[in-house]
């Protein structure tokens, strides 16, 4: 199917939709952020966005990464309030799970647009726990879009193994407690389950190249988000410049301001072209593809917070006022920044995946001293 449809062409339908949904405007919300987009929750199911990662053999079209990829850069640069990136990566881990009860007919729910979901990943999440008693229960804090989701896939740890338990968000033993964000443009809650029988619920059961595999998405999910609204971001940003006049002309014609400008144009691409090449990566299971996913991850996302901060001051004093979309990048970016991992955490993995662990191990205090 990937032969099919070319990632441009995808780009081509998504954009205008997204653009027409927002009226071509960029609307600021109040101090409590915008909510759930329902209007684009449901352009998402009835144009297919939400089937195209879905395995051909559960109805869906089969794509990966390399095609979502373009509906993460759209979602960004559209400051999309749905969760998209949360819901695609619940199909990966669920298409994982074989045929466990209840799998198929939650992707059936995805497809059609009546399920919303929510992960928490082992490496950049709290887990829940087993008990001897075979009882599962805890609190894992900052899941995105956990209060608008029906299904919430967390961590669970078992006799120190890892999965990812499937619970229904209105389960009675499952509280969601909404938290404030900085980000007004989506949302997230922590969850406390009380105990409840692990036996009752479905955990699929994922090993460690699972595991990361799913990390890459997210890493390549949010590395696309950024380079979607950096790219917007910019565009609003050269607009300003080439229409605000100061003694007399176009600001955007001072040789310091077209520097600044250029510079971010270029350091921009070069975010770009590293999250696409992520994403080709990650859909070949290419043997780099986790430092590539992350390293994308940490430059997008750092260069996304860092210029939407100048893109106010290139905006001059309106830039700074409520009333306008600067704040509202800016924020996305802070946010974007933590999620799945933070820069700190993701230079950690690029390097502990880029150097071989038995050369450091010849370098460390013990072996000198031996």
């Amino acid at each position: 199917m990937s032969d099919m449809i070319e990632p441009e062409e995808l780009r081509d339908a998504v954009r205008p939709v997204l653009t027409d949904l927002r009226d071509n405007t960029w609307p600021v919300p109040g101090e409590d952020g915008r909510g759930m987009d329902e209007a684009l929750w449901q352009q998402c199911a009835e144009l297919g966005w939400l089937q195209l990662s879905i395995p051909e053999d559960r109805d869906g079209l089969g794509l990966g990464i390399a095609h979502l990829r373009v509906v993460y850069e759209e979602m960004g640069r559209s400051l999309g309030s749905v969760p998209y990136l949360s819901t695609m990566l619940a199909v990966e881990a669920l298409s994982k799970a074989g045929a466990q009860p209840g799998v198929a007919a939650h992707l059936e729910a995805i497809a059609a647009g009546k399920c919303r979901a929510a992960v928490a990943l082992a490496d950049t999440h709290a887990s829940l726990e087993v008990s001897g008693e075979g009882k599962l229960s805890g609190r894992v804090a900052d899941v995105l879009f956990a209060d608008v989701a029906d299904i919430l896939l967390l961590p669970v740890r078992n006799n120190g193994q890892h999965g990812l338990a499937i619970l229904p968000a209105g389960n009675p033993a499952v509280e969601i407690r909404k938290r404030g964000l900085i980000d007004l443009t989506r949302s997230s809650a922590d969850v406390a389950v009380s105990p409840v029988d692990a036996g009752d619920l479905d955990i699929i059961e994922l090993d460690a190249g699972m595991w990361a595999s799913l990390l890459d998405h997210a890493a390549v999910g949010l590395a696309c988000d950024s380079t979607g609204a950096t790219e917007a971001l910019f565009d609003l940003t050269l607009e300003y410049l080439n229409t605000r006049e100061q003694f007399g002309r176009l600001i955007g014609s001072f040789q310091a301001l077209k520097h600044r400008a250029a510079d971010w144009k270029c350091r921009a691409e070069v975010a770009a072209a590293l999250a696409r090449q992520a994403a080709m990566r990650v859909n070949a299971k290419d043997a780099e593809a986790s430092a590539t996913a992350s390293g994308a991850k940490f430059n997008a996302c750092d260069l996304f917070a860092a210029f939407s901060g100048d893109a106010i001051q290139l905006h001059g004093g309106i830039g700074f006022t409520w009333e306008h979309p600067c704040h509202l990048f800016l924020k996305r970016a802070k946010l974007n920044q933590q999620l799945f991992g933070n820069s700190t955490f993701h230079k950690e993995r690029v390097a502990r995946l880029a150097f071989d662990e038995t050369i450091i191990s010849a370098f460390s205090p013990d072996s000198v001293r031996a």
